[in-house]
């Protein structure tokens, strides 16, 4: 499944915006507050469509609906009707697998209204047939849809309620939600790690991890230690072992979410075996892909999802520039002003030349020789002296305790003690 082009109408801060998507990648990018994440909140709801004809676990695999405060506000008055729709690529969900053209439709008509799902026949009847292969048990290939919000790994979901065997919907349970288990996919690799050593056999299961890890990640070895009941990761360069729980922040969360998605392909292709991860098609949705990443990271790791997921058309958004100018193919798109346009491929260009492009205010001299001085001092490690703990608050009260120039101070923090 991969979506060929999406309209939004009066969908949050959008009035109405009609794109053509690229098959492999797309980023959206802007400053803070432009919309970027409406946009993935619009495909959430767009590819969540993929389960109106899906049996409902409990609402571990739900098809989100358009509520009201995804409603378009105009001098405060509600803009209606808000519709979502999109035309894209599916299976037919047979063993001779060809893919076919189809266009649905969700919208929202009146205030305390239901999302409306008429116009979306074609997605419904793409629904219902793959449930019916996944029921008769024919070895067809599921797309994965899932969604990272950017409080992914934050907050936790006390209950997954997935099991290692079962229904391969399994592999959907959950993937929509805003909030993740880490818990659960740590449980699985060891259950998973203790039956291969019972039954005296590899596993695909975490072959199909561990390979898609090591594309992504500077990682040597990835094991579950069962003396010490800890996941270990074992560093490249260093050669050092490390718990999962003492990874910093970027490691821990990138480590998470690439464990998941690869657990979801095997979860819903295993007749794949070791291939799940090549061979499994779908969409996954990130906001603020450069969350916690240091800026050498930011290089390279919307090229390494790639490499390790080749047929999952990614959508992602970020306001990082060093991951703007990584992107070698795909589309980027940017958002000023509520306004969506084509930003064209920036490989090579320098980080402020983007930011300007991106419609980002020059910055306030002062203010810039704060932080250049604070970052050398990071840099010297001298991050947590006196002198720049006073400078990090003056530059809190002034730009924010949230601007993205003290998120990235904290990245250096962590590599520069």
């Amino acid at each position: 499944m991969k979506l060929n082009h999406i309209e939004l109408v009066h969908f949050k801060c959008f009035s109405k915006i009609s794109l053509d998507l690229d098959p492999h990648l797309n980023l959206f990018v802007g400053i803070n507050g432009t919309g970027k994440s409406s946009i993935l909140e619009a495909l959430r709801i767009i590819t969540g469509s993929i389960f109106l004809s899906v049996d409902k676990y409990k609402k571990k695999i739900y098809s989100p609906s358009i509520s009201v405060d995804d409603v378009q506000l105009k001098d405060l008055e509600p803009q209606y009707p808000v519709t979502l729709s999109a035309t894209g690529f599916i299976s037919n969900f047979k063993e001779d697998r060809q893919d076919k053209i189809i266009s649905w439709e969700r919208s929202l008509e009146t205030h305390g209204g239901l999302t409306r799902n008429a116009n979306a026949r074609e997605m419904k009847d793409a629904s219902n047939a793959m449930q019916l292969a996944i029921r008769d048990g024919k070895k067809v290939i599921i797309p994965l849809i899932a969604y990272y919000s950017t409080d992914r790994y934050k907050k936790e979901r006390n209950d997954y309620g997935t099991i290692p065997e079962g229904s391969r919907l399994n592999g959907f349970f959950n993937s929509l939600d805003s909030t993740t288990n880490i818990k659960f996919f740590l449980d699985l690799y060891y259950t998973e790690t203790l039956s291969a050593i019972q039954q005296g056999r590899d596993s695909f299961e975490l072959k199909v991890i561990n390979n898609a890890v090591k594309t992504c990640l500077n990682c040597e070895d990835l094991y579950y230690d069962i003396k010490k009941q800890e996941l270990i990761y074992k560093d490249k360069s260093s050669h050092e072992l490390m718990p999962f729980h003492l990874l910093s922040d970027g490691v821990r969360s990138m480590l998470a979410m690439i464990m998941e998605i690869a657990f979801r392909c095997y979860l819903l292709n295993p007749h794949l075996k070791g291939n799940a991860a090549k061979e499994t098609d779908g969409i996954v949705l990130i906001d603020e892909i450069d969350l916690h990443l240091h800026p050498s990271w930011q290089m390279h790791v919307l090229n390494d999802l790639r490499k390790a997921f080749p047929k999952i058309q990614f959508i992602v958004t970020t306001h990082a520039p060093i991951v703007i100018g990584s992107i070698k193919e795909g589309r980027i798109f940017s958002i000023v002003n509520h306004e969506v346009s084509d930003f064209g491929l920036q490989i090579g260009r320098d980080a402020n030349y983007i930011l300007r492009e991106m419609g980002a205010q020059e910055m306030d001299q002062n203010i810039k020789k704060d932080v250049d001085n604070y970052y050398i001092m990071i840099e010297n490690g001298k991050g947590n002296s006196t002198e720049a703990k006073q400078i990090r608050t003056k530059l809190e009260n002034l730009i924010g305790k949230d601007n993205t120039l003290l998120q990235r101070a904290d990245v250096m923090l962590s590599f520069f003690k």
